[in-house]
């Protein structure tokens, strides 16, 4: 063997270690899936007044439910009144693989008892800001749709009422269920607030404990470290990144950037600079440039939005107007528009729904809208894509590099190779099986994934334009298209399931 291709090997192994070094994708991948039966759980709830049938479709070639035998089970278990239309639809979903959890797998129900009045909480401060609830069009409070809430030591922030009793229930088992005598606060409190009881003893009364923003979430009510900002976040701030919530009361500018591990509120603009919030986000001004982003583990609510990409992971609420943007978000985007201009070129993308007031221009910009498809999971699949392709590439590498080993015989023959050349064809053969083995875990992993996206169908999305949609605008549903070829107005976009099209409808 030459000196060259000794040379073209040794590059060829150094390139694979550094591949392989940088990270060990069985690491961080589930092992490739196996043949498995579809399985099922009963769960009674802890009040037994339901029962649920959770549901997990088969792998492979893994055998469908029985629904007899879960009728069975269930009878069996002394349910009553089990719903088994139910239950053989849930099988049926199952089979072609859609599992079934929470309220959708109910399939027994008891009488419950008349419920007590609830223990009150009468909160004395602004606790969240104005929403807009969908499909409502009552005008909401705009004083307090931009404030971040917040409170200052030893403010009163909430009272807690006691409960009153309830009357008696049936269980799923025909048992009686005695109501209980009263309701329990399970209001748990963090350790941003203090607690004391009113002077007879029937009201506690909560307290700030610190300077911050209160929050009342998941039965815990506590006031939060708030980072405020008086001013810009600029050269004299630097980048910010803080554990709690940040309140800017200026704008954020140009190169700069905001990392929150709960909520961020701008009261101002955000200039081609990155915002990053793992809860919701709050944009009073707007975000303009080519280079600005905001990504939100929930919510987003913004001004405008311009030349810029937004993400929400779950709902996207743009006040204003988005012009050439990208807008992505893992439930809904609603733009409510200014001066009848709503989604102005660029692409939106929601998981379920899209609402503006209107969508393109009279000059017929060319505007993406797609509902029906989630833009995070899409990701996560190209990005596992892209990492499988690396591992296929080398693969192929490696067997060139094989093959100028052989040298130019028919075939193989190890007696006539030096001890470096068998040595370097074994790693070679070693490193080919862990490169082919990577791929085929990646490959499992992106059929898992896209498997998982079709459960997305079960929720039928839909497009609505409150005035006017122009043409050049093209629909996307599920994977069909339709571009809009004359002006229409106050209409709405789904997917006919039976015409496998995209049907229109009144707003």
């Amino acid at each position: 063997m030459s000196d060259m291709r000794m040379a073209n090997i040794d590059k060829l192994t150094r390139e694979i270690e550094k591949l392989l070094s940088g990270e060990d994708v069985s690491e961080h991948l589930p092992p490739a899936p196996e043949d498995r039966d579809a399985s099922w759980e009963i769960r009674v709830s802890d009040d037994r007044l339901a029962v649920y049938l959770d549901m997990y479709p088969s792998t492979g070639d893994g055998a469908p439910p029985d629904a007899a035998k879960i009728c069975g089970k269930l009878a069996a278990m002394g349910v009553r009144n089990v719903d088994q239309d139910r239950v053989m639809a849930l099988s049926t979903l199952c089979g072609e693989g859609y599992p079934a959890s929470g309220e959708d797998s109910l399939v027994a129900r008891g009488i419950p008892p008349q419920a007590p009045v609830p223990g009150e909480i009468e909160f004395l401060v602004l606790m969240e800001r104005a929403q807009r609830a969908e499909d409502d069009d009552t005008p909401i409070d705009w004083k307090n749709l931009w404030i971040t809430p917040s409170v200052h030591e030893g403010d009163v922030i909430a009272r807690i009422h006691p409960p009153k009793e309830g009357t008696d229930g049936i269980d799923v088992f025909g048992n009686p269920i005695t109501a209980v005598s009263h309701t329990v606060n399970r209001i748990r409190y963090g350790d941003g607030v203090t607690v004391a009881e009113s002077g007879d003893g029937t009201v506690e009364i909560v307290s700030a404990r610190i300077v911050g923003q209160p929050v009342f979430r998941d039965n815990m009510l506590d006031v939060l470290p708030l980072l405020i900002i008086n001013g810009d976040v600029d050269i004299t701030t630097g980048n910010i990144d803080f554990s709690g919530s940040v309140l800017v009361t200026g704008s954020v500018l140009e190169g700069f950037s905001v990392r929150a591990e709960r909520e961020v509120t701008v009261q101002g603009w955000v200039y081609n600079a990155r915002i990053q919030a793992e809860g919701s986000c709050v944009v009073r001004g707007g975000i303009t440039g080519e280079r600005a982003f905001i990504s939100a583990g929930e919510d987003i609510r913004i001004g405008v939005v311009e030349h810029a990409a937004v993400s929400a992971s779950r709902k996207l609420e743009v006040f204003g107007y988005a012009l050439s943007a990208t807008l992505e978000a893992g439930e809904s985007v609603y733009v409510q528009g200014r001066n009848r201009r709503g989604i102005v070129s660029g692409s939106c993308t929601a998981g379920n729904s899209i609402e503006a007031i209107s969508a393109g221009s009279p000059m017929e910009s060319p505007t993406v809208l797609e509902v029906g498809r989630d833009p995070f999971r899409l990701r996560v699949i190209q990005e596992l894509e892209r990492k499988q392709e690396v591992f296929l590439d080398m693969q192929k590498k490696i067997e060139k590099a094989i093959l100028s080993i052989k040298r130019n015989g028919p075939s193989l023959d190890l007696n006539v190779l030096t001890e470096e050349e068998k040595g370097k064809l074994a790693l070679l053969v070693h490193y080919h099986g862990r490169m082919k083995a990577s791929a085929a875990e990646l490959g499992a992993r992106i059929d898992n994934e896209k498997r998982a996206s079709l459960g997305e169908h079960r929720v039928l999305p839909r497009v609505r334009i409150r005035d006017r949609i122009y043409p050049n605008v093209t629909l996307k549903i599920w994977g069909q298209n339709l571009v809009i070829k004359q002006q229409e107005s106050h209409v709405s976009f789904t997917m006919d399931r039976d015409r496998g099209q995209i049907a229109r409808g009144v707003f």
